[in-house]
């Protein structure tokens, strides 16, 4: 008896463990494929998104295992949470979380098959997720099947650590080794690289720096010598300034980080200068030589979780509500800051203060601190400060005297991935990177300031660049290169001011490539580069290359000079030269009422539309605190009433502010409008604003009222 009693037992004790084991597995398997499956699929495509956070192999190792195995753990800790009180309840609870799981699983396959409807994705998803528990609860099959599939996110796993390129940073076959060399320069060295930055925003029709509108700029043309035809050799931050900090052609699968470039700029004069540097989408410089603040575990942990959040969110999302989240398309990092303003501002009452942690504005006082920590050259060891800032890149936030946009959604409408798909609204977005490279021209002018006030700019070596350009066209692609948008997205600025250089050069016949600077610098510090490189020095004689490459897509230098040009004469003949003015609020053949008072222009009916602006616009526009720094612009909305491709002008105060027209949007379908207003147009207190529908030829243009005023 005494054995058949303990044989019971062992049996309901094996009973009791089977249970959990079974249930726990189910989640494993479930949870696998909705978290684990989608994340590891496109990280693993994309191993910058670890590399230039400084993400160590045990930080990706750690995460991989809690992105596998947490959710299913935590799952199942409710469960027994449950059991303890009601195994009745807990099977219960157990087939609602599978419930949920599959239907995370659903939204994300429905989305990949190309359903795009909230409701219909939503629908669908809870109908597969409904499926899978009642499988589960009813059929034995479908039991066993899950337990079996249990093993499926192990392999997910093992593929993501070693079958992608993230094993690159997890498997590292030893350390890299920069070229040894003893360096004797004193020349301090100061390089500011500037991101998405075509040369001929600067331009004016003669080729010149337009100095109305960029006066900074001009100030350093005119103190330094000006490469002007320089060229990039890849449109993506991560490839192309290794290309400029090694002066090595890119090599496929190498990532941003210092092992797969040792030989570069810092490790160049690391043994002599003091090092301060600040990277923003590389990590080049090792950490023996660049401290780097947040640099500890808890800093890169915090940062990949809350990123990685974001990435599966826009995974997850419906199309319509994925468009409220962060962008990240822009950067490798820091996804979150891109929206909290437009949170902060539909969120908060009273308005909130425009603050450099919270507005997506990190990059100037990124840029404000590199600047003050210039210091007088001395007698002891040189200094190298480089600093690579996110201007004008994306998002495009900025007026040219430094009041930032009021804008929910910080990326500029127009565009689906890397297409713009409207031509007016690629101007729109032009329009606002023109105007905050303005603000970037401000900026530049504190950092010549500070340049001469501490004597560097006579003794220093100074590097002034850009990674790569932006290309805004209606149906083609914004930062991978095509034939139409080759010159945009390779021609950059370069300016260098020699040490002691006194009169300003313009370097107009010789193609230089990025390749070249770093052999340039080496050359005006007279050093010998130890390692071998792909370019020369500009300071050299030579009409340089006879092509213009990037990533693929070349064309001959001449004919790519001549794309210059035609892309040069577009962007005079939409905006002009000289002063801010009316060619920067709207776009289309009316264009020209800008500025126009409403009593001078013909109104011969009203439509049957209506136009709503968005929360935060309707609360700036109703009520527009004195010398805010937070400008309502550009308004937009959504429109009904009308169709898409109709002109819609915008009055503020009696005056044309902006004018734009309908488009559809992509995302949710829905009709809706987006005008560029100066900040000029505003006043304190509630601004009166009245919509049309223009009609009509350029010349004659007929007005119609929209009977529903904008709603604010």
């Amino acid at each position: 008896m005494a054995v058949a009693g303990a044989r019971l037992s062992g049996v309901a004790w094996k009973g009791s463990l089977r249970m959990p084991a079974t249930r726990g597995a189910h989640l494993l398997a479930a949870s696998g494929f909705a978290f684990a499956q989608p994340l590891f699929d496109l990280l693993g495509k994309n191993p910058e998104f670890f590399a230039v956070r400084g993400s160590t192999a045990g930080d990706i190792v750690l995460f991989a295992l809690v992105v596998t195995f947490v959710p299913a753990l935590a799952l199942l800790a409710v469960e027994l949470a449950v059991a303890a009180v009601s195994p009745v309840a807990a099977r219960f609870v157990h087939h609602v979380f599978l419930a949920f799981l599959g239907a995370i699983f659903g939204v994300q396959a429905l989305k990949r098959l190309g359903l795009t409807g909230t409701a219909s994705l939503i629908a669908g998803a809870v109908v597969i997720g409904l499926a899978i528990a009642l499988a589960a609860w009813r059929l034995r099959p479908a039991r066993s099947f899950l337990s079996l599939l249990s093993a499926a996110p192990v392999i997910f796993l093992a593929l993501f650590l070693f079958d992608t390129p993230v094993e690159k940073l997890v498997f590292a076959s030893g350390g890299a080794q920069a070229a040894a060399i003893e360096v004797h320069a004193t020349t301090p060295v100061v390089f500011l690289l500037f991101d998405e930055f075509p040369v001929i925003d600067l331009q004016d029709k003669g080729g010149a720096i337009d100095a109305r509108r960029f006066p900074n700029f001009a100030r350093l043309e005119a103190g330094s010598t000006w490469f002007r035809n320089t060229t990039t050799l890849s449109a993506s931050t991560t490839v192309a300034v290794p290309v400029i900090l090694s002066g090595q052609r890119p090599v496929k699968g190498a990532l941003p980080i210092y092992r797969d470039h040792p030989n570069n700029l810092f490790t160049l004069l690391g043994s002599r200068y003091r090092m301060n540097v600040t990277e923003s989408q590389t990590r080049l410089c090792p950490q023996r030589l660049c401290k780097r603040k947040g640099g500890d575990a808890a800093s890169r942990l915090s940062s990949l979780y809350s990123d990685a959040r974001v990435v599966y969110l826009h995974l997850v999302a419906p199309p319509a509500l994925e468009d409220r989240l962060p962008v990240i398309d822009e950067s490798w990092g820091d996804f979150g800051s891109n929206s909290t303003a437009g949170a902060a501002l539909a969120g908060s009452r009273p308005l909130p203060k425009v603050d450099l942690s919270t507005f997506y504005l990190s990059r100037v006082r990124d840029f404000n601190r590199f600047v003050a920590s210039f210091r007088t050259p001395g007698n002891g060891r040189p200094t190298l400060y480089f600093l690579h800032v996110l201007l004008p890149h994306a998002p495009w936030l900025y007026f040219p005297d430094g009041k930032v946009r009021a804008v929910t959604k910080t990326n500029a409408p127009g565009r689906t991935g890397e297409r713009w798909f409207n031509e007016q609204l690629a101007e729109q977005a032009w329009q606002r990177h023109l105007l905050q490279l303005g603000y970037t021209d401000r900026l530049l002018g504190t950092f010549l300031r500070r340049l001469h006030r501490t004597g560097l700019w006579d003794k220093a070596l100074v590097v002034v660049t850009a990674d790569h350009g932006i290309s805004f066209r209606g149906g083609d692609l914004r930062r991978r290169p095509t034939k139409r948008n080759l010159a945009e997205l390779a021609f950059t600025p370069l300016f260098m001011k020699l040490p002691g250089q006194q009169q300003g050069r313009v370097v107009g016949d010789r193609h230089v490539l990025t390749l070249d600077i770093l052999p340039t610098i080496a050359d005006v510090l007279g050093i010998k580069i130890p390692w071998r490189t792909d370019g020369s020095s500009a300071l050299a004689g030579g009409p340089g290359s006879s092509r213009v490459d990037v990533a693929g897509v070349a064309a001959p230098y001449a004919a790519a000079l001549a794309q210059l040009r035609s892309s040069l004469d577009r962007q005079l003949g939409l905006f002009g030269t000289g002063s801010w003015g009316p060619q920067f609020s709207g776009t289309g053949s009316y264009r020209g009422l800008v500025g126009r008072s409403v009593g001078s222009l013909r109104l011969v009916s009203s439509v049957a539309a209506s136009a709503n602006l968005d929360a935060v616009g309707s609360r700036l526009v109703g009520s527009l605190p004195r010398r805010s720094r937070l400008i309502p612009s550009p308004l937009a909305g959504s429109i009904s009433g009308l169709h898409p491709g109709d002109a819609l002008a915008f009055a503020l105060n009696g005056q044309i502010a902006a004018v734009t027209e309908v488009y559809r949007d992509r995302v949710g379908g829905s009709l809706r409008f987006s005008a560029l207003v100066p900040e000029s147009a505003f006043r304190a207190g509630r601004n009166a604003v009245r919509a049309f529908l223009v009609t009509g030829s350029a010349s004659a243009p007929q007005l119609h009222e929209l009977r529903a005023r904008p709603s604010y």
